[in-house]
Order: C-alpha cells, then structure tokens, then sequence
C-alpha cells in the first residue's frame, strides 16, 4: 500500500491541503487603547513563506476591511511593518480633519443657507 503526502489526506482541512502548516489563527480581538487593535494582547506570530509572503489571517483581513485582490498601503516605521487599507485610511483623514476643523462645519452652512432661502423668500 503506497504511502499518503500529509497534505494529500482527503479529511485534511483546506488550510492544510493548501501546503499551509499552521492551524487557523484565534479571531482577532481589538483592545480598547486609543489604537484599536495595538498592544502585546493583540499580535499574531505570523510566518514569512516562499518568496517574502506572508499570509494576513481572516480575522485581521476582516477587521482591515480587505478582501482579496485589495490595494494595501505599506510603510516602515521604526522597523516596524504598517498596512492600511484605503477604506480605513479615509476614514482616519475624515475623523482627523473633523478634529481640526470641527464637527459643526455642516450645520453651520446648512443653518447659513437656511437664512439666505428664508430672507431671499421674504424679499
């Protein structure tokens, strides 16, 4: 009786038919700092494969909001590897250009407008 590869098992889970050693990962659980998803509690051991890839787990790619085939924006930061999609990086420049220029921004030209109808309207 010829011998099974491990990965050729017909039960193997897909993960592991794929080539893929390490078991699914635990879901991923933001912290409740001022950067959600920071800190010690919340980093994954990831592994670098075959040709520098590495595989972002479901639970991260969930809480990035990126599917695959998804545009990632990368940089370095003191040694340290940053990925950001660009749905969220909008969302973090629209909350900072909120904290500048305040939240009261749009009622205060829907209020001007309003004026504007209601005195155009008088005459």
């Amino acid at each position: 009786m010829a011998r099974r590869k491990k990965d050729e098992r017909p039960d193997a889970a897909p993960w592991h038919r794929a080539g893929f050693e390490e078991a699914p990962q635990a879901p991923f659980v933001a912290d409740e700092s001022d950067r959600p998803g920071f800190g010690v509690a919340n980093r994954l051991r990831l592994t670098l494969g075959p040709g520098g890839r590495v595989v972002i787990p479901a639970a991260l790619r969930e809480a990035m909001q990126v599917e695959e085939g998804d545009a990632l924006l990368a940089w370095l930061d003191d040694g340290e590897l940053h990925l950001l999609s660009p749905r969220v990086g909008a969302r973090q420049a629209q909350a900072m250009m909120r904290d500048l220029l305040g939240s009261g921004l749009a009622d205060d030209l829907i209020a001007d407008r309003r004026r504007e109808a209601e005195a155009e309207a008088r005459g």
